[in-house]
């Protein structure tokens, strides 16, 4: 079986408040993700998705365990990582393009060498056009894909998204998981997606990680046995609606519970 290229192992987070109270937010996660896959993580508001995502991408520490990518051990932030956040953070100052070429300007290298690579990544994520625009200038799902595109200007070898959706409109949001799956066949990037909303996370994973409520814990990895490429007529599949009631079950028991 092919190694993952990131492995959680044994990984628990435990934050301590100013009263000095603790607070458990993983408890023992342990999954791994391979190269090229398209990982979907699921679970109630609270229950540390986001808190493993920064630990994967070494902007926190874990209490116990650890998280190996290439077999090496996590030890601080992640050069070949792209971050993309709930809601987009950009720079009001820099129109599109110099949004995108940000992360170039941050690493000490030279725009002019990434310009034609920038160029390339707005065309790709529909934003042909809207170069010199602001991102006052563009709605909240231009934004994101400025976002998406930032990511990917470093050519990471893995792309963490948290909620990066969330905050859209129903009809937005359908388009933009249409366009990241195209993006996905195209840059074939390892990707670690953190959602609430299951049709998402199916329509978009190889597999499904299923988060017990705080504290956080691994409690099933559904895999996605759906075609690809995949595009919305995947909702009609049969398999679609099966793997989208067995994930509802498993969180609605928990809540139950």
């Amino acid at each position: 079986m092919e190694r993952p290229l990131v492995e959680i192992d044994s990984v628990t987070k435990v934050f301590r408040t100013l009263s000095g109270d603790e607070v458990r937010a993983l408890e023992n996660i342990s999954f791994g993700v391979l190269p090229g896959e398209f990982l979907s993580i699921v679970g109630p508001s609270g229950c540390g998705k986001s808190t493993l995502l920064r630990i994967i991408a070494g902007l926190l520490k874990p209490t116990r365990g650890r998280v190996l990518v290439g077999d090496r051990p996590v030890e601080g932030p992640l050069k070949g990582v792209g971050f993309v956040f709930q809601r987009p953070v950009l720079f009001d100052w820099h129109k599109v393009l110099g949004n995108v070429l940000a992360p170039v300007e941050l690493a000490g290298l030279r725009k002019r060498d990434f310009k034609d690579k920038a160029r390339e990544l707005i065309r790709l994520v529909k934003l042909e056009g809207f170069e010199d625009k602001y991102p006052a200038e563009l709605s909240g799902g231009m934004q994101q894909r400025v976002s998406i595109a930032r990511a990917l200007i470093l050519d990471p070898d893995i792309l963490i998204m948290d909620e990066p959706f969330g905050a859209l409109d129903a009809l937005t949001r359908d388009q933009l998981n249409l366009e990241l799956l195209k993006i996905w066949e195209e840059k074939r990037k390892t990707v670690i997606f953190v959602t609430h909303n299951i049709p998402e996370a199916v329509l978009l994973g190889d597999r499904v990680v299923v988060f017990s409520p705080r504290p956080g814990r691994a409690k099933a990895i559904i895999p996605i046995d759906l075609d690809r490429p995949r595009g919305v007529e995947a909702k009609t599949d049969p398999r679609f609606g099966k793997r989208e009631v067995e994930i509802y079950g498993l969180i609605a028991g928990q809540e139950a519970a």
